[in-house]
C-alpha cells in the first residue's frame, strides 16, 4: 500500500470507529430512524468502496470480488447497527451487502486508466458522508452542554482548516495503490509495448512495428499504444478471455496491408477479431497523426470498459 492509501484507509477506519463508539455510548438517545439511516449509509458506502477495490484487485474474477466485497459491506453494516437494535443491524447488513455487490461490478468494469480516480472519489465520498452522519448524531444532543471536541467538530472554520490540511498532505503522498501487482502489471505491459523491436530486411524496406494486444473479458492490455506515421504496424490480437472479442479503430486514415480476420475490410477501418483462445493479426500503415480510440464492438463490451487509444506520432 502507498502512503496515500494508508492515509485514506486510516481516515475511513478512524471516523467509522468514532461513529461506532458514539452510538454505543449514546444509543438510548438516538432516534430509531436516525440509527437506521446511519447503519444503511455506512454499510452501503463501505461495501461500495471495498467492493470496488476488490473488484479491481481480483480483475476478471467477479465471483470472489462480489463475495468478499458483499461480506465486507455486510460486516460494516452489522457492526454499526448492532448496538441499537436488530432491525437497524439488518438494514445495515442488507445495505452493505448491496453496496459490496455493486462495488465489485464497478471495480471489474472500470478500466485500469480510471480505476485509481474512481477509488479516490469513493474514499472521499465515504469520508464526507461519515462526517455528515457523525455531525447529525451529535446534533441530536445539541440541547445538552457540549464537550470541547464536539464544539470543535461543529465549528465550520475549524473543520474547513482540518479538511484543507488533510487534502494538502494527501496530495503530497503520491498515487493510490492497494496492490503492487496491479501497478506492476500495467507498467510491465506499457514497457513491453515500448520495447517492441523494429524489424528491417534491408534499408529499402519499410520498418514494421509489432504490437501485441491481449483481450480479456472487458479489458484490453495494454490500453494505450504508440505508433509512427507512414510506418507499417502489425497488431497481434490475442483473445485470452472466455467470450468473443474484437478491436475496431475508427477515424484513422490508414493503408490496409494484410488482414488475418474475415471481419476486416477497408470500409470498416482497422478491424480485427478473435474467438476465445484464438489469435488474429493485421498489418496497416497510419497515414496521419493524432490520437484515435479503439474499442470492442461486441454489444455491451465497450460500455464495460473495453476501450483504448492509439497515438500516431
Amino acid at each position: 500500500m502507498s502512503l496515500s492509501s494508508v492515509i485514506l484507509t486510516g481516515n475511513v477506519l478512524v471516523f467509522y470507529f468514532l461513529t461506532f463508539v458514539y452510538i454505543v455510548k449514546h444509543k438510548k438517545e438516538i432516534p430509531p430512524m436516525v440509527g437506521m439511516m446511519t447503519a444503511m449509509t455506512l454499510g452501503m458506502l463501505i461495501g461500495l468502496l471495498g467492493g470496488t477495490i476488490l473488484g479491481a484487485y481480483f480483475q476478471g474474477d467477479l465471483f470472489w470480488s462480489t463475495v468478499t466485497g458483499g461480506g465486507l459491506g455486510f460486516l460494516a453494516g452489522m457492526i454499526i447497527g448492532s448496538p441499537l437494535n436488530l432491525l437497524t443491524a439488518l438494514e445495515g447488513m442488507l445495505s452493505g451487502l448491496m453496496g459490496g455487490m455493486m462495488g465489485a461490478m464497478l471495480g471489474v468494469m472500470v478500466s485500469g486508466t480510471y480505476i485509481e480516480t474512481t477509488i479516490i472519489i469513493l474514499f472521499l465520498l465515504e469520508f464526507l458522508f461519515n462526517l455528515i452522519v457523525l455531525y447529525l448524531l451529535i446534533g441530536e444532543r445539541a440541547a445538552e452542554k457540549e464537550a470541547l471536541w464536539k464544539k470543535g467538530f461543529k465549528n465550520p472554520i475549524l473543520m474547513s482548516i482540518t479538511m484543507g490540511v488533510f487534502f494538502y498532505f494527501f496530495n503530497m503522498s503520491g498515487p493510490v495503490s492497494f496492490s503492487s501487482t496491479l501497478n506492476e502489471t500495467a507498467s510491465h505491459e506499457n514497457h513491453k509495448t515500448e520495447e517492441k523491436t523494429e524489424e528491417k530486411t534491408d534499408q529499402r524496406e519499410t520498418v514494421i512495428n509489432t504490437i501485441e494486444i491481449n483481450a480479456d473479458d472487458f479489458t484490453y492490455s495494454p490500453l494505450e499504444i504508440n505508433v509512427k506515421k507512414d510506418q507499417a504496424v502489425t497488431i497481434r490480437f490475442d483473445n485470452i478471455g472466455q467470450v468473443e472479442h474484437d478491436l475496431q479503430l475508427d477515424g484513422l486514415n490508414a493503408e490496409l496491408i494484410e488482414a488475418g480476420s474475415h471481419h476486416s475490410g477497408e470500409e470498416e477501418g482497422v478491424h480485427i477479431h478473435a474467438q476465445p483462445g484464438e489469435q488474429s493479426s493485421i498489418i496497416f500503415k497510419p497515414l496521419e497523426n493524432g490520437t484515435f480510440e479503439f474499442y470492442c464492438t461486441i454489444p455491451g463490451h465497450k460500455e464495460s470498459g473495453m476501450v483504448g487509444s492509439l497515438k500516431v506520432l
